[in-house]
């Protein structure tokens, strides 16, 4: 399951895909293997017993009728007949498929051709993409053969893309630097600088810096903090919720140290917020050191994301429940959740008015009115109800009778209109007329 960035990169707009897929799982890690399987079949496989389609590809290896049905052929039967054509027939063979009809049937064509021939011959999979003329068939050519790479080649699928123009997309594929950093974020380190892009950011720093703090901490600090221009909001995002992964004490250390840096404040939200889903103590002792603005930034967003409606496959248990991030927050000092626990309070009533209703009656009387107070400074309209509910329970009458006023204000923005608007409320009429006693006036004195 994945955890840290690359969860943060799933929902704050970067979540790198992984490679692995089905069958082609062992041909990933070493081509060596699959040749030795190609060795030792090739002793005890009669080719009498061969399906009807490995003799259709085997006896006609350039034939329109055979390539195109090539996603019917199993991957044992597949390998062989790959492996023992010509490196012409294979080019050959991804040109007829790149003429075929579009549609499923070409889909599948494409996508069996090349998941297979990455793991039989990489270099003719990289010169057929160069050799095509059909950008949705490259498109689809190189999604498979990703999915299916070997590791060892990584390096090579990257200096393709850097010389593959690839419309619509981008020149470089992050999912290759992702899965390549993985095993050899050196390598990948210095691939990067090799090749440098011009851009304003470069998300390929995003994804080495995803996983290399992850197996060498030091050297991928040391190599963020050579260069200023690598160190971008996403970058130190990367590099701090990567490292807490392994060393959280340290990720706390580098994250205090560094809190009121430029672009770093990303990386402070971001590491509450794991902490907070995944080890509340570590979560506390953070907030407990950081600068007080910083620690409130971070707390705002955590209550902006437990409330958010987040789309794009969000993993399971990515948003915690408000009542339990509820609990943690106001278990803070209170500087450190005034402003934001009215933002969480106001999801958590749209969505379970009941139980949230129930928290805030539950909290002591002094966090109550704080957190009372909060909700009612960020309510909305619809939200009436529920702010004249709690906003008249709180203890204070001049802090009750200023902040009802400010939310009637807020209704409308002249007194007037607003005056008219509270008449429309669906609350009672002695509700109505406490909020037109307590409304403020206007600059101008209406």
């Amino acid at each position: 399951m994945l955890t840290g960035p690359r969860i943060q990169v799933a929902i704050l707009g970067l979540l790198a895909a992984g490679f692995a897929v089905g069958g082609f799982q062992a041909g990933r890690h070493s081509v060596n293997a699959a040749a030795l399987s190609k060795q030792t079949g090739e002793t005890l496989v009669d080719s009498a017993n061969l399906s009807r389609r490995y003799r259709v590809l085997a006896e006609n290896p350039l034939g329109q009728g055979s390539v195109r049905e090539i996603a019917t052929v199993p991957f044992s039967e597949l390998y062989d007949v790959l492996r023992s054509a010509s490196r012409e027939q294979l080019l050959a063979w991804a040109r007829d498929l790149e003429r075929m009809p579009r549609g499923p049937r070409q889909r599948a064509a494409v996508t069996a051709y090349y998941k297979s021939l990455i793991q039989v011959d990489h270099r003719a999979a990289i010169e057929a993409l160069f050799r095509a003329e059909n950008l949705n068939m490259r498109d689809l050519a190189i999604d498979a053969l990703l999915k299916a790479a070997p590791e060892s080649i990584w390096g090579d699928l990257a200096e393709m893309m850097v010389r593959l123009p690839y419309q619509g997309r981008g020149a470089y594929r992050e999912d290759v630097i992702w899965n390549w950093s993985r095993v050899d974020p050196e390598a990948v380190s210095k691939f990067i600088e090799s090749h440098p892009v011009n851009q304003e950011e470069d998300r390929r720093l995003f994804s080495l810096l995803c996983n290399w703090p992850n197996i060498d901490p030091a050297a991928a600090r040391e190599w963020l903090e050579a260069d200023p221009a690598r160190q971008t909001k996403d970058t130190f995002r990367a590099f701090v919720t990567s490292w807490a992964e392994v060393d959280p004490a340290a990720a706390i250390n580098y994250a205090v140290a560094n809190a009121t840096r430029p672009n770093f404040q990303e990386a402070i939200n971001d590491l509450v917020y794991q902490f907070m889903r995944l080890s509340k103590d570590d979560a506390t002792k953070l907030m407990l050191v950081l600068p007080a603005e910083q620690a409130k930034a971070a707390m705002g967003n955590v209550a902006h994301l437990t409330g958010a409606v987040l789309v794009g496959g969000v993993p399971e248990g990515y948003q915690r429940p408000f009542d339990e991030v509820a609990r943690w927050m106001v278990s803070l000092p209170v500087e450190f959740w005034s402003e934001s626990i009215g933002d969480l309070g106001q999801e958590w009533l749209k969505r379970d008015a009941t139980a949230a209703t129930g928290w805030f009656n539950q909290l002591s009387p002094e966090r109550r009115d704080v957190a009372i107070v909060s909700f009612c400074r960020v309510a909305e309209s619809e939200s009436v109800e529920q702010v004249m509910t709690l906003g008249s329970t709180i203890k204070d009458r001049s802090l009750r009778n200023k902040v009802l006023g400010e939310f009637g204000r807020r209704l409308r923005t002249e007194r007037n209109e607003a005056m008219k608007a509270i008449s429309d409320l669906p609350i009672s009429e002695d509700q109505k007329a406490y909020l037109r006693t307590v409304m403020p006036e206007d600059s101008s004195g209406h």
